[in-house]
């Protein structure tokens, strides 16, 4: 965590009397943190934590770091028991200051409340981990009837370049950890859902870049058309181009605002004044054991 941050959340740690309803909404953030402690995701998904309103305060803007860290002593003693290295766990939990420092890029203030956040409850509750490349998360297969079985779905942290070589290596390293901390959710494939499997990539992309490379290691999952049309568009924005992207459907004002120098912003400018969208694709992995 940078200095500027650990100070700054230091300065708006909520009090119970000073600061009641974020107390309460802090406390309520930790409490379910500590119900899940160890849980997959189940088949219907996790919702993540939604973002604060604009006008928070700097403690609101930092709840959910506050409840994050109430978490990480019970986190540490899970890790412990299912036998996970300290390296992971720092790792894993690391991630926290990378969220404060794109909090602060995109919104120019301190904190994490202005962002949805998914993965990190996932991580200080024992669901989600990063080792190497790439983050994997433990979640249920549903078939309709209940539990089916378990895969781990792959994530891409903004932490650098998606080699191919490292991603290979995360998967393999991953595999063959979660066999000796989870040997009572035997692991049935491994699935990615992300901007970087749309295969409209490839019209931009030359076939040797990393990400065209990583694409070519999943089946695609059919297209299921999104309730928003203009979700991927600013999935990609925010996670893909590392800009702060509207609530409402890319305009022209929008997109004159992307900086045109990488292939990739380019591409998503392109393709969006075209009258075209961009799509978070599913995908299995196809070699992994």
């Amino acid at each position: 965590m940078a200095e500027a941050d650990r100070r700054e959340m230091r300065a708006a740690r909520p009090d119970p009397d000073r600061d009641p309803e974020w107390w309460t909404l802090t406390s309520a953030m930790a409490g379910e943190v500590a119900q899940q402690l160890d849980r997959p995701i189940p088949p219907t998904g996790f919702r993540g934590w939604p973002a604060v309103p604009q006008d928070s305060s700097a403690v609101g803007l930092f709840a959910g770091a506050w409840a994050l860290l109430a978490s990480l002593p019970k986190l540490r003693e899970l890790h412990a028991q299912r036998g996970v290295p300290e390296s992971v766990t720092v790792a894993t939990v690391s991630a926290l200051g990378g969220v404060l420092q794109t909090h602060r890029h995109l919104f120019g203030c301190a904190g994490v409340g202005l962002m949805p956040l998914w993965s990190p409850p996932l991580r200080f509750r024992g669901t989600d981990y990063e080792i190497g490349r790439h983050a994997f998360t433990r979640t249920e297969l549903g078939m309709g009837d209940g539990v089916s079985g378990y895969v781990l779905s792959m994530h891409i942290p903004p932490i650098g370049r998606l080699d191919a070589q490292q991603s290979e290596e995360s998967v393999a390293t991953a595999v063959e950890f979660f066999k000796r901390w989870y040997p009572e959710e035997p692991i049935a494939g491994l699935v990615c859902h992300s901007w970087l499997l749309d295969p409209q990539l490839a019209e931009y992309l030359r076939p040797d870049s990393n990400i065209i490379r990583f694409q070519s290691r999943f089946d695609l999952l059919p297209l299921l058309p999104p309730e928003d049309p203009s979700e991927g568009d600013r999935e990609l924005m925010r996670l893909g181009l590392h800009l702060g992207a509207p609530a409402h459907p890319l305009t022209e004002e929008d997109l004159a605002k992307v900086p045109q120098d990488t292939t990739l912003r380019r591409a998503f400018v392109t393709h969006l004044r075209a009258g075209r969208h961009w799509y978070l694709r599913t995908g299995m992995l196809k070699a992994w054991s």
